[in-house]
């Protein structure tokens, strides 16, 4: 008994000792004096031994709650993934024919972009290109609203702008191509919808038949309410050949919905505006080789120079993309 109360009154003088700003051992016997210090090194070591437990309990809540919004986050994007490959199949059917300029076409290749990811099925981001005051970056090609939107973002050059293309997913020769887009809402962008393939590069046999740039729709002029449609032969060094058509169009920047379209034959090209004929091209131009669509924009060059407050700006809305074959195919005196 009396060795408890000696511990007690011990334990107040020690508490008593730390609540005037420490431990006051002037007044301690020497046994009383080791036996605070013990008791103070227990509370120390007690203390930091509930801190860490309640350290790591925290780092594993944590863990587990990171594991769970990741496994949470993985189905939710499954689970979006699988309602755009049913929208996109939906989509596809409905759209699977359709007739223009009384021939009827059946689709190849479509993408409403309707979903909540690109579609890497097919489309891939064109690789970080620069491109006169750009870079394409992936960043800057994404899915908004029912539509794929073809960004530029930064305040100074090089901006980062969007681009996607289906080489190595798609790839055709002939058919009825069409884009249905909203253009640039700033001057210094151009936007287009084009065909290509690795044929275009070479010069080694003259003319397009082994591959051609096909330009359905650029759009760089967006002061001028000007656009135009553009081919490209025999590589882009010396033995380069191009030809074009400027089109003045008031109107065409209002960012409303408009399509850009075109009929390849294998004996001429027919390109459209709003379903308007607007340029046909035939002889060494015809191209008879695969190719595969790109959606892209640009900052700078022949477009002009981009005021660095226009930014972010979306360059190219595009609402979908359609191809298509002729049900019926070519005639043989077309090949």
């Amino acid at each position: 008994m009396k060795k408890q109360i000696c511990i007690l009154t011990l334990l107040a003088t020690v508490l008593a000792s730390c609540g005037n700003g420490g431990i006051k051992t002037e007044t301690m016997t020497p046994e009383e004096r080791a036996e605070s210090y013990r008791l103070m090194e227990e509370s120390r070591a007690a203390a930091e031994s509930e801190s860490l437990r309640l350290e790591q309990e925290a780092r594993k809540a944590e863990a587990e709650a990171k594991k769970k919004a990741e496994e949470e986050a993985k189905a939710l994007k499954e689970a979006q993934l699988a309602e755009d490959k049913s929208m996109a199949v939906q989509d596809f059917e409905e759209n699977r024919y359709t007739t223009f300029q009384g021939v009827e076409y059946e689709l190849t290749f479509m993408d409403s972009f309707n979903g909540h990811y690109l579609d890497t099925d097919k489309w891939a981001y064109c690789p970080n290109w620069t491109r006169d005051d750009c870079v394409w970056t992936e960043e800057a090609a994404y899915l908004e609203d029912g539509a794929l939107v073809l960004a530029v973002t930064g305040d100074k050059i090089p901006y980062d702008a969007g681009a996607i293309r289906t080489r190595g997913l798609f790839e055709q020769t002939y058919g009825y191509w069409e884009v249905r887009a909203k253009l640039p809402q700033a001057e210094g962008i151009n936007a287009a919808f084009w065909l290509m393939c690795d044929g275009a590069g070479h010069a080694e046999v003259p003319g397009a038949a082994d591959g051609a740039e096909i330009d359905i729709i650029e759009a760089p002029h967006h002061d001028w309410q000007q656009v135009q449609h553009a081919l490209h032969m025999d590589g882009y060094e010396s033995r380069h050949k191009s030809i074009n058509k400027p089109i003045d169009i008031p109107g065409i920047y209002d960012d409303e919905w408009h399509t850009f379209s075109m009929v390849w034959t294998p004996d001429k090209y027919y390109f459209y505006i709003d379903g308007e004929e607007t340029w046909t091209v035939t002889g060494s131009w015809m191209c008879h080789v695969p190719c595969y669509a790109k959606l892209t924009v640009a900052v700078g060059g022949w477009a002009g120079v981009l005021d660095p407050n226009a930014t972010p700006v979306k360059g190219m809305s595009v609402d979908y993309i359609k191809v298509y074959l002729p049900v019926d195919g070519y005639p043989e005196t077309d090949s």
